[in-house]
């Protein structure tokens, strides 16, 4: 999900002064959309520290990373850098912040040296992430992050059609929150609603190529081009269902983040469905957190082309069920 500055500004700062700040955040979106500016009061909320940018940002409590060296990339020199400031105890009410602006131009060793830090954070520290193309990072980063999609503006939601047939199965599941039955059923309703949109899906598409193959057979000395479409079309067909599965995956995180934003009395939240609120109301927000980070591993794993079914087996239970 997606979150207005404010949203994002008022969810943090209940995270920090509740005592529940993560070790890593990742923070997606444009500086017009407020990254820096969340860096920024962050960096105030913690350790009083203030700057008219976050490149200008200059505190003992605070280090800033950006790409460098004539490629504009983070060297795994520049990571290591780090490592003796987070090796350093805090000062007393303070915390030791990282930010890494850009972190989609880590080169490949200093990302692999930066998952070391994220597996075993220093105590008192916030690692923040900043980027505008997070598909770039390394899924075993992403995976230890706390992320946060900042959008330019509050445009309201508009559900696509997959979404809104979704709802009342994600409302369901969201009623039964806690219940390993809950999280089966919804495994079950994503499965049957996945087959009826890629049956649909097909239809439309292969009776979208007949008809123009028809076209084609009446103007020309062509005949067979349908069958010259099949692989094009069977591709074209596999893009739209992972298309409208990542929809539904997204809903799901929508309705999540809602209850994080309402169990963080955030403003200006308006619920698709009530059950969020009453999510909001039971759960803990550091619990609707993990819920969140179990839902973003899930979109990962099944980007990449692990096997559907398996990959909603294992995870379905951390995020609607009882977790381990």
């Amino acid at each position: 999900m997606s979150f207005t500055y404010q949203q994002a500004e008022s969810l943090m700062l209940h995270s920090i002064r509740s005592g529940r700040m993560p070790h890593a955040i990742l923070l997606t979106g444009t500086q017009a959309a407020g990254t820096h500016r969340l860096v920024l009061a962050l960096a105030g909320e913690l350790n009083g520290a203030a700057a008219e940018s976050v490149e200008a940002l200059r505190h003992p409590m605070c280090r800033v990373l950006r790409p460098s060296s004539k490629t504009r990339r983070i060297l795994i020199e520049d990571v290591r850098g780090t490592e003796p400031f987070l090796a350093l105890k805090a000062e007393e009410g303070a915390t030791k912040l990282v930010v890494m602006l850009d972190a989609d131009r880590m080169m490949e060793e200093a990302a692999n040296a930066f998952l070391k830090t994220l597996e075993e954070p220093p105590p008192q520290t916030l690692i923040i992430l900043v980027t505008e193309q997070p598909s770039r990072l390394l899924t075993t980063i992403l995976s230890r992050c706390v992320r946060l999609n900042l959008r330019e503006t509050d445009t309201g939601l508009h559900l696509s059609e997959v979404q809104r047939l979704f709802l009342p199965a994600v409302a369901a599941a969201l009623r039964g929150m806690g219940s390993d039955v809950a999280a089966l059923g919804l495994r079950t309703d994503i499965q049957a609603l996945l087959a009826e949109r890629k049956e649909a899906i097909s239809d439309q598409l292969n009776a979208a190529v007949k008809a123009e193959a028809k076209e084609i057979a009446a103007g020309t000395d062509i005949k067979d081009w349908e069958a010259q479409q099949k692989d094009a079309t069977a591709a074209l067909i596999e893009t739209e269902y992972l298309a409208e599965r990542e929809q539904m995956m997204e809903l799901l995180s929508l309705c999540l983040g809602q209850a994080v934003l309402l169990a963080s009395h955030a403003p200006d939240v308006q619920p698709l469905t009530p059950e969020i609120n009453r999510l909001a109301q039971n759960l803990p927000v550091e619990d609707l957190l993990r819920r969140m980070r179990a839902l973003e591993a899930l979109r990962s794993n099944i980007n990449f082309n692990v096997n559907e079914q398996l990959a909603l087996d294992a995870a379905l239970i951390d995020i609607i069920g009882t977790p381990l």
